[in-house]
């Protein structure tokens, strides 16, 4: 066992030190000591590294921490770790159940819709069995969600506009969007833990329920099957109008990351898809427990053909995707938004390329935005000639 004796004295280093500590197993007995033993953000760090194990004594901390302030969220929300699992999810359904009681009187306040966020976020990843029966049950009561209202805390305030994390949040919510809560919860976890357990729920929810739970399973194929695969098994839910906002949600999960030609920086990370996650909270001057989880893939290049199509017609939303694109002007909510969010900064391929500049020209022209958005001024510049 580790010589506690050996971390640096004091000051972040200390703090970094036990951090680290959370890449072994074998650290699991130090680090509860250290977690009792320490104060501040050096007791934070041990909790953190702690939480990151399989270490079976921890489990009365765990416990108690849910049912603390913030639900333990600054400690729990990076953890797939089943100890932490089984103690957190009775909380997670108990908490769930309570809400819809209150719900079907009066719509949620300020202090239950922090709550129902601390709630979503140290979920992720989580794949006991507690936590497998804390998504069934959630599935079973979906329709109870998705009816979900809040109060405007003034008269300035949308209390359509959900924020569920750094990536569920919405600006004018609709049942047909706040059924998607909690299945996108699931799909971010599966991105996070590729765990075999979250990949045969999402199957088995998708069976019993369809409708939202429809997105986990596509992104399960999109992480773990050949892309050709993925594409030949979902590509007909687009062509049917109940089904394709849900592959779009899926693909609005994904990011093409690339550089410009002219970028002049050090590139630290590989070019190409990568499924991505925003999550966590912030609340100035009270928390800060935001992080990005990413995952690289690969996509079929004929979904671009299969998405840049109909331009004349009325696009979904895409209501809950990630937007990511380094030069400014997003048009929330947005088809193109996702499809832009999907191309590399040059297509190689001749063929898509004029198709994709068709798309985009016809659509500048329908779509009436401000000058302030950028979407089809920045589609067009990276496909012209």
């Amino acid at each position: 066992m580790l010589n506690i004796d050996t971390l640096p004295e004091k000051g972040i280093k200390r703090e970094e030190a036990i951090l680290a500590l959370g890449a072994n197993a074998d650290n699991g007995e130090v680090l509860f000591q250290l977690a009792n033993s320490e104060k501040g953000k050096c007791k934070t760090a041990a909790q953190k590294a702690l939480a990151q194990l399989e270490y079976e004594p921890a489990s009365i901390l765990w416990k108690k921490l849910v049912k603390g302030k913030n639900m333990g969220e600054s400690i729990f929300a990076k953890s797939c770790s089943d100890c932490v699992s089984e103690q957190i999810a009775p909380v997670v359904i108990q908490f769930l159940s309570d809400l819809l009681k209150k719900a079907e009187n009066a719509p949620l306040d300020k202090n239950q819709v922090e709550h129902l966020r601390f709630c979503v976020s140290i979920m992720l990843g989580k794949s006991s069995d507690e936590m497998l029966n804390a998504y069934r049950f959630i599935a079973e009561h979906n329709n109870g969600f998705a009816s979900l209202k809040q109060t405007a805390g003034n008269k300035y305030d949308n209390n359509n506009h959900w924020q569920l994390g750094g990536f569920l949040r919405v600006w004018n919510a609709t049942p047909n969007e706040m059924e998607k809560v909690f299945p996108l919860v699931l799909t971010a976890s599966i991105i996070k833990n590729q765990d075999v357990r979250l990949m045969g729920l999402a199957d088995e929810l998708f069976a019993k329920h369809g409708g939202a739970w429809l997105v986990p399973v596509f992104m399960k194929s999109i992480l773990t099957e050949n892309k050709d695969k993925a594409y030949e098994d979902f590509s007909h839910y687009l062509s049917e109008s109940t089904t394709a906002p849900y592959i779009l949600n899926a693909l609005g999960m994904l990011d093409y990351n690339d550089y410009p030609k002219e970028y002049q920086y050090k590139r630290n990370k590989p070019v190409g898809y990568f499924a991505l996650v925003f999550w966590g909270n912030l609340k100035y001057g009270a928390y800060d427990t935001q992080f990005v989880v990413t995952k690289p893939v690969d996509l079929d290049e004929r979904w671009l053909y299969a998405l840049a199509k109909n331009s004349g017609e009325e696009k979904p939303k895409v209501a809950w995707q990630c937007y990511n694109r380094r030069r400014g002007g997003v048009l929330y909510e947005s088809y193109d938004e996702m499809l832009l969010g999907l191309l590399p900064e040059e297509v190689k391929n001749d063929d898509l390329k004029n198709i994709l500049y068709s798309y985009f020209s016809e659509r500048s022209k329908i779509v009436k935005v401000e000058d302030s958005i950028s979407v089809y001024n920045d589609a067009l510049q990276r496909l012209q000639d």
